[in-house]
């Protein structure tokens, strides 16, 4: 089995990239990170990333691009990464018009496919990333999701599967990962804290606060540190013999983001060298 390489992801640290993104590289560049996996590039060149990157010896992993700027501009979307060196591209916004049961839901298909297919033409691997949202209900006996992959070639469409929420959702991420165990490359661990899963509902509408009793006194936590299961299905993630491994952590809170970012590699650094 290949070595598992970890990444820091940058949604956790978006106001401090919005200030001096390249300030915040040169920060992971000190704590052990092997790459990043970017969300935007606020406002700065290809060039001056990838210089970035190759200074701090880091691998820029992949992007998060809405699928409205996709359909925009394709090719310099795509060209745009390749400069940056980014192997993986992250889609999504997907139109909720377009869900299963909705008259737009064969052309989503259709777009999907299409970015699929270039992408893999130029060589970058496009992911879908899931969220909670996905989770809540079934059409034609599953998931959202699970209908977009299975009707999209393998070779154009990659799973990003976020495990934690999977976890909020109320879904099994084994289930998941069994499913689609070849089409994994990057894999997202997220923790949470929450005294009952049943009552988080959506944690969109927190608008980044902590849960209330009604909602389980809901709370995202380092990895390690809350209680998604990560021992129990760490063998079913290897197996999946993935690239990446990325702390998808959300917020921090009161508390410091780099060392929240730090306490999840360190756990799951550890946990991988007991296996």
């Amino acid at each position: 089995m290949k070595s598992t390489l970890i990444a820091a992801p940058l949604y956790i640290l978006r106001k401090e990239c919005s200030q001096d993104l390249l300030a915040v590289l040169s920060r992971l560049g000190t704590l052990g990170f092997n790459g990043v996996e970017f969300l935007g590039f606020f406002g700065k060149s290809a060039e001056s990333v990838r210089e970035k990157m190759g200074e701090l010896n880091m691998v820029p992993l992949g992007n998060h691009v809405g699928f409205s700027e996709f359909i925009s501009d394709i090719h310099s979307t795509i060209d745009f990464h390749k400069k940056v060196g980014c192997r993986h591209i992250t889609i999504g916004n997907i139109p909720h018009s377009g869900l299963p049961g909705g008259e737009k839901f064969p052309e989503t298909i259709k777009q999907l496919t299409q970015i699929g297919r270039i992408c893999r033409d130029e060589g970058i691997t496009l992911l879908y990333h899931n969220h909670a949202i996905e989770l809540t209900h079934k059409i034609y006996g599953k998931y959202m999701f699970e209908v977009i992959l299975d009707e999209i070639p393998e070779d154009y469409l990659a799973l990003e599967p976020d495990l934690g929420w999977m976890a909020i959702g109320g879904a099994d991420p084994v289930f998941f990962l069994d499913k689609y165990r070849n089409r994994c490359p990057v894999i997202h661990f997220k923790d949470f804290y929450a005294s009952e899963i049943s009552k988080i509902g959506n944690v969109g509408d927190l608008d980044h606060r902590r849960g209330t009793a009604e909602m389980g006194y809901f709370e995202f936590r380092p990895v390690g540190y809350g209680i998604a299961n990560i021992p129990g299905y760490i063998h079913k993630v290897l197996e999946c013999n993935p690239e990446w491994i990325v702390m998808d952590h959300d917020l921090a809170y009161e508390r410091n983001s780099f060392e929240d970012l730090q306490l999840s590699q360190s756990y799951v650094r550890q946990l991988l060298s007991m296996i």
